[in-house]
């Protein structure tokens, strides 16, 4: 008995019917649609056709489960219930601009790491950074899983990131500038030196989230750029507040006693959904913000160093002063102190020589 003649449903207007799945609805729970006919034979021939037409439109992959398609569809209603906006906005534009051209009408039976290793080389000849690349391949892993599929994906070798720290000198010469007719966006820069928020952590904070009395903050929204879904929209991408980078993103700082007077003196004519570096109600976006600060650091001849310098430079000198790890690692919002010792924590050769000379000869 042919696939297709198992589905068939005669109903009581005496019509046939055949129903598939189609998609997902909002909450998560799967869709279905229907095709109908005067007899099975005609059922048959029309969900035949809609399969064909569907398939033109790489929208077979919503539910012919023979297909990688069908996963990938999955794999994305999954990651639309369980990541935030920004995140799960990310996936989706990498999926339907990179797998879904590749994977979507490959047959389950028929994929092998032949066809997925040139993938990877036709994606690196394109150009995409390594990192890149391997994120890509990241979802596609995760997409085969979910189809029963188990083939270890070899992934590009990253490079290890430049990570960039303003020297004590050079800190200090930031800091003289700041702290001259010190404003709210001058503020902003002044506190990641000593808070190692993120930009979009900063440009997200407002009043509400500062507490004078016990001097911390509380993170718990971030400003980032998405794709815009409208795509009757002449916008690309829009600005949302969204959750911070992830669930140990969302944390308590506390506030250094040095910056309380400096903090105390913006709080003027502010009400709690005021954001903190533009003394509104209106948020600055992050590309604005990050202008500001490279005209800055071009001022004072420093302007080779890029935003998220300042929060490497906290972490270093936090490091430099003492501060544990896990500590430090908490206050940086880090999924993992594994993170912040990889990152940070790396002795430089003065203190090598210190450590050395600590050790005493048992017999002399």
């Amino acid at each position: 008995m042919p696939e297709e003649e198992k589905k068939v449903y005669l109903r009581k207007d005496e019509r046939f019917e055949i129903r598939y799945h189609y998609g997902y609805k909002e909450d998560g729970t799967s869709s279905y649609k229907s095709v109908y006919g005067n007899s099975k034979e005609e059922v048959i021939s029309n969900y035949r056709l809609k399969k064909e037409e569907l398939f033109k439109k790489n929208d077979l992959l919503i539910f012919d489960k023979s297909y990688i398609g069908y996963d990938i569809y999955s794999w994305l209603n999954n990651s639309k219930i369980k990541n935030k906006k920004s995140t799960n906005s990310n996936y989706t534009y990498t999926v339907y601009s990179r797998i879904i051209p590749k994977f979507a009408k490959v047959k389950k039976k028929e994929i092998s790491l032949e066809i997925i290793n040139n993938f990877t080389n036709d994606l690196l000849n394109e150009g995409l950074a390594p990192k890149s690349v391997k994120d890509i391949l990241i979802i596609l892993q995760q997409i085969l899983k979910i189809g029963g599929i188990n083939i270890k994906i070899p992934m590009p070798k990253v490079p290890k990131s430049n990570i960039q720290i303003l020297q004590s000198e050079e800190q200090q010469q930031l800091e003289i500038e700041l702290l001259k007719n010190m404003d709210t966006v001058k503020f902003g820069i002044y506190f990641c030196l000593y808070s190692g928020l993120r930009i979009g952590e900063l440009c997200a904070l407002q009043w509400k989230n500062i507490d004078l009395k016990d001097k911390k903050i509380y993170v718990k929204q971030t400003l980032v750029r998405i794709k815009n879904s409208n795509l009757s929209s002449n916008k690309k991408t829009i600005i949302i507040l969204d959750e911070p980078k992830s669930l140990s993103s969302i944390r308590e700082i506390p506030i250094p006693d040095f910056i309380m007077p400096l903090l105390e003196n913006l709080d003027n004519n502010i009400t709690s959904n005021t954001f903190l570096i533009s003394g509104s109600e209106k948020f600055i976006e992050t590309r604005t913000y990050f202008n500001k600060y490279k005209k800055i650091m071009k001022k004072i001849k420093l302007d080779s160093y890029n935003f998220h310098a300042l929060r490497h430079t906290f972490a270093t000198r936090c490091i430099e002063n003492g501060c544990d790890a896990k500590t430090l690692s908490e206050i940086l919002g880090h999924s993992s102190v594994n993170i912040t010792l990889e990152r940070y924590v790396h002795p430089n050769y003065k203190n090598k020589v210190i450590m050395m000379n600590q050790l005493k000869p048992l017999y002399f």
